[in-house]
Order: structure tokens, then sequence, then C-alpha cells
């Protein structure tokens, strides 16, 4: 589980497209006091994106370059001058913002108008209203950790790598993306604030798409994300799949491990699997390797998988998508559709937290 918790990447890049869509879509195109398009008309949009994609890929410019006239500029992590600015040019109180950069100029989001373009890209919008309503806290929870007691964060900063995979629901055309959002943030509004806390800390509010029918165990630092049953997940249709490889390709696959050697598909055993039926220690030939590490060399949907051989072909039978770590998406909605509110389905992942409002 420590991977989960030093960010390696399994889930998706940082919503700053999507962020970009939720601004638009919310009305929140202004001009700097030299008449600079913070967020650039209709008819920019393709340029935008096409930036945006560049962005997110890791091209664009980082949030310390030298801003240019008109711009909003960093604050150190404290609420400085431009902040205050900000807020008394546009008659805005801000608690908690992100600082975002478009075409070169920066300026500052409040937290809660930017949360529904996050919550887009990490779940099924069409699941039920308190599972979204969960994303909304999961989402604000993770921020709030993440600011460490600071009023406002680079965007760059948000690397939501942490918090696990979720479903990325935000595709199709625009009226579809624009219907979406509307949903994340009436989640949004109507969680405003509340954020989980184990005892004074904000907790890791890790998540998947959906679990293998029960959540993993956390390790002795994250006392809350304790094993529990969600068996809804497995009465999905795409609860289980099935991939084949060839002797050859699966032999390749595994061989890219770090330290692999001696792989053999005929010596393949089951070492090791948790309570939850996720796979903790396989043996491949002549070395034995981690659930995690075969996942990501054949690029499983999760952890739960079984391997089987009949000589020519290897099949591996996978349950669940995501690690399997705290809330399950699936399980979330299949609460929320038998009348579970969402108050009570956070605290059904998450053991032993407190819902507060800040």
């Amino acid at each position: 589980m420590r991977r989960w918790v030093i960010g390696l990447a399994v889930m998706f890049i940082m919503p700053w497209a999507v962020s970009l869509v939720w601004m638009r879509s919310a009305g929140m195109e202004v001009k700097a006091e030299q008449g600079e398009v913070l967020f650039p008309p209709e008819d920019e949009e393709t340029e935008q994106t096409g930036q945006a994609e560049d962005r997110a890929n890791g091209n664009g410019a980082s949030g310390e370059e030298e801003g240019t006239e008109g711009e909003f500029h960093e604050s150190n992590g404290n609420q400085g001058n431009g902040g205050n600015e900000f807020s008394e040019s546009f008659g805005v109180s801000i608690k908690r913002k992100i600082l975002v950069e478009r075409k070169g100029i920066k300026t500052y989001v409040d937290l809660e108008d930017y949360l529904p373009g996050i919550i887009a890209c990490q779940i099924n919008t069409d699941y039920n209203m308190e599972a979204l309503k969960c994303q909304a806290v999961i989402a604000r929870t993770y921020v709030y950790r993440l600011m460490d007691g600071r009023t406002e964060i680079y965007e760059e900063e948000l690397d939501m790598d942490y918090l696990g995979e979720g479903e990325k629901s935000l595709t199709g055309d625009r009226m579809k993306a624009v219907d979406s959002l509307k949903r994340c943030r009436e989640a949004v509004e109507a969680t405003c604030g509340v954020v989980m806390k184990y005892e004074d800390r904000y907790i890791l509010p890790l998540f998947h798409a959906m679990s293998a029918g029960r959540t993993r165990e956390g390790e002795a630092d994250f006392p809350y994300l304790q094993s529990v049953e969600s068996v809804s997940d497995t009465k999905r249709d795409d609860y289980m799949q099935v991939m084949e490889w060839s002797q050859d390709s699966f032999t390749a696959a595994v061989s890219q491990i770090p330290g692999a050697s001696g792989v053999d598909v005929k010596q393949i055993q089951t070492i090791k699997k948790d309570e939850a039926g996720y796979m903790v220690e396989m043996k491949i030939g002549a070395l034995s390797y981690s659930g995690d590490a075969i996942q990501y060399a054949l690029g499983l949907p999760s952890p739960c998988f079984g391997v089987e051989t009949d000589g020519t072909v290897v099949r591996v039978r996978i349950r669940g998508r995501g690690h399997g770590y705290g809330m399950s998406q699936a399980g979330a909605d299949a609460m929320a559709e038998s009348g579970w509110g969402y108050e009570d389905i956070l605290n059904y992942y998450y053991k032993n937290i407190s819902l507060i409002s800040e």
C-alpha cells in the first residue's frame, strides 16, 4: 500500500483541461486590469484546449515563472496581496483558493468553484447524487490535507494520483460534459466545506472504482482504512475481466519487472493474498513478485487476480477495478440507491472518522 502514499501514478492525469471547461461553464471569464482576458472567449477555445492538453502532459509553463503585466502573482503559501486584491476586486470571499494559470496569466479560483472539475474526472457522474457527494468530500479533504494549513495552493501541486483509481467520466459531447459538471457542482454545494478527519488530522481519502467484494486494510499509519464488505460490487456486469497472453508475451511482460529473472510460466504459484482477496505475492519461475508489480507489468485493472495456464495460453482473471483501499465508488452508488446518505456511506468505508464543516 505504501506506493499509494508516495504517489505512484495509477489513476489519471491532473484535471487541467476539465477545470478549464468547468470554469468557463460556471461563467468565470473575467478580465485583468489592463484588459487581458484571463479565460479566453469562445473563438479561442481550440487554442486554449491545446494548451491545456500540453499543460496536463507537463509541457506548459510552471507556476514559478515571472508574471506579465496584469497577472496575479504567487504568495508563497499564504494569503498575500494578490489574493486580497482578487477578493476585493471581484467581491468574493475566498477561504481557500487555487492559483491557476491560463495563457500565461495567473489568477485565484475559489476551491469550491474548482472542485467540480476534479470530481468529474474521478467518478461516473451518472451515479446517484449521494455518491457524488461522497466524492466531493473526498476531493475537498485531499486538497485540505495537501494545503497543510495554507489558504492557497498552485494548481500544479494537486497531484490527484495519490487517491487511487476512479471512473473517468467526463467524455462525450460538450452538452454531456456540461450536464456532468452541473451535477458535480450540486454535490459540491450540498457538502460545502465538509471534510473528513481522523482525530485532528485530515485523512488520506483513498478510493477506487470497484472493489473485489471487500475493501483492503491499510497500514498502521492509516487506521481509518479498514477492510469492509462491498458485496454489491460483485453483482455488476463488469465486475470480472479475463485477459490472455501467449506464453512468450506473458514472459516478456513479467521480465520487465526490475530484477526479474528465470520467468517460467510453467511454474506459477500464489504465495499470499490478503483477506480481501488481493494478490500480495506470487512466485513465477525462480523468483517471487508483489501483486502490485505483476499488475503494472501486465497492465491489469486491479491487483485482485489469479493466473492459470493451459500449456499455450496464460489466462488472468481480474476482479474489481482499482487498488481496493478506501471507498468503492460502485459500492457507494449501490448504497445510495438503497437510501444511504453520503455521511453514512463515508463512515462505512472510512472508520472512526469525523465529518467536519470548515
